[in-house]
């Protein structure tokens, strides 16, 4: 009987060492010389607007003992993330899309594992775009790393607006401010009636956000920000912003198609159908695909003075990756090189965070790092209920143009119904 219990106990002692050899070795895999899988994951647009695929197989190629599996994110957001990823049910090795605000509560909830190990040599934080580097950091930690940039600014068609007596010397003029941008959206708007020929101006009512509205908030001398981080919603530019949303699309200058279709304002700029949008300023390069050198940029009012507003999409992993080593490899060699920087760039706009990468872009770009490096340049900022924010900003900026609801009452209403959400940055 002790002579089997002993073989027992010997036996068992073995499964364990044997067991623990093989968590600390699946802990700490060899990227270099192992057989192993990354399991990319993405937000579909950035799968049509990076070479992700092209990215992958070139890596597979230089390291035949590594497999790499892209596939989109089915969801659209980062909700099945947080829900899978708060029960240890991980699929994900690495995930691209969602900026600071989005990816934060990954964060908050303990989710993500840090890129410290990642920022070295050639790869140190000071070679990236600081403001977008910076924001997603707990404590020491960095939980994302950012993958583009874009920034808030006008699009715009530039024959219109020289048709239109808007320009001097054949280049469109800068709007000095939102009354004048209300002037130049009157004088482009074409046709009659609910559907015109040619609308002057879009604001996008359901996509952006808080980016589109605290840039504006910022751009007219608003401080959009409090000392901590959280919106700040005392602001009279709050209720300004309202007001030209509301009278530049209620008097008929206006669209109000991105209230069904977020990419309506896009694609009226391409179609030719929308003079002036503001959005992401990426919109500018996507649409000469279209239009040519009829698209062009312009400032929001006061930007120029006032600074700019930035945001990032990120790269983040998963706590308890196995193959975090592999993912860095692929993100050096590969995502963080020119190839992969000049496309996103010159065909969709999509600039950069590593400042070598702007070396060789084309003029379009010269303006827009003008803005983006001005001292007052602001960006999202990692709230852990920013979704919730963007959400509440979309059906009241819905409400004020298509009711009677003032300016004032919309922005009473945005700081009453704010303060019931968590808008602390993650830190």
């Amino acid at each position: 009987m002790k002579k089997i219990v002993c073989l027992c106990f010997i036996f068992l002692l073995v499964l364990s060492l044997h067991l623990f050899a093989a968590g600390q070795k699946d802990a700490a895999r060899d990227w270099k010389t192992e057989s192993l899988t990354i399991r990319l994951e993405s937000l579909a647009w950035i799968l049509n607007k990076f070479p992700v695929a092209d990215a992958a197989n070139r890596f597979m190629k230089d390291h035949p003992n590594i497999k790499v599996q892209v596939n989109a994110n089915q969801d659209g957001s980062l909700k099945t993330y947080l829900l899978n990823w708060s029960t240890e049910n991980v699929e994900v090795d690495v995930a691209f899309g969602g900026d600071a605000g989005y990816v934060a509560p990954l964060a908050y909830k303990g989710l993500l594992e840090p890129w410290n190990e990642f920022y070295k040599g050639d790869y140190s934080r000071d070679h990236f775009i600081t403001f977008v580097t910076e924001l997603p950091k707990i404590k020491e930690g960095y939980y994302a790393t950012p993958l583009m940039v874009e920034g808030m600014a006008l699009e715009a068609n530039k024959k219109m607006m020289v048709d239109a007596g808007l320009a001097s010397n054949g280049k469109p003029l800068y709007p000095k401010n939102l009354e004048e941008l209300y002037t130049f959206a009157k004088k482009l708007t074409k046709g009659t009636g609910d559907i015109k020929d040619v609308f002057g101006f879009s604001w996008n009512f359901s996509v952006f956000g808080a980016d589109a509205f605290f840039s504006a908030v910022q751009s007219q001398g608003g401080k959009a920000f409090n000392t901590d981080g959280s919106p700040n919603f005392d602001e009279p530019q709050i209720v300004t912003i309202f007001d030209f949303i509301k009278r530049v699309t209620a008097d008929g200058w206006g669209s109000k198609s991105t209230m069904t279709d977020g990419n309506a304002g896009r694609a009226g700029l391409m179609a030719r159908k929308v003079a002036i949008i503001y959005e992401s300023s990426a919109r500018t390069i996507e649409a000469k695909e279209k239009i040519g050198d009829e698209s062009t940029i312009l400032p929001f009012p006061g930007q120029v003075e006032k600074g700019s507003f930035i945001y990032s999409h990120y790269a983040y992993v998963p706590k308890g990756c196995k193959v975090k080593d592999a993912v860095y490899a692929f993100m050096r060699e590969q995502v963080f090189a020119k190839e992969f920087a000049e496309f996103g760039a010159e065909k969709f706009g999509k600039l950069p965070s590593m400042k070598k990468l702007y070396d060789g872009l084309g003029p379009d770009f010269n303006e827009i790092r003008k803005w983006i490096n001005n001292s007052s340049t602001i960006g999202s900022l990692p709230w852990v209920d920013r979704g919730s924010l963007d959400s509440l900003l979309f059906e009241l900026e819905q409400t004020v143009v298509t009711s009677g609801m003032t300016a004032k009452e919309a922005a009473q209403q945005l700081k009453e119904r704010a303060a019931k959400l968590n808008l602390n940055v993650v830190k």
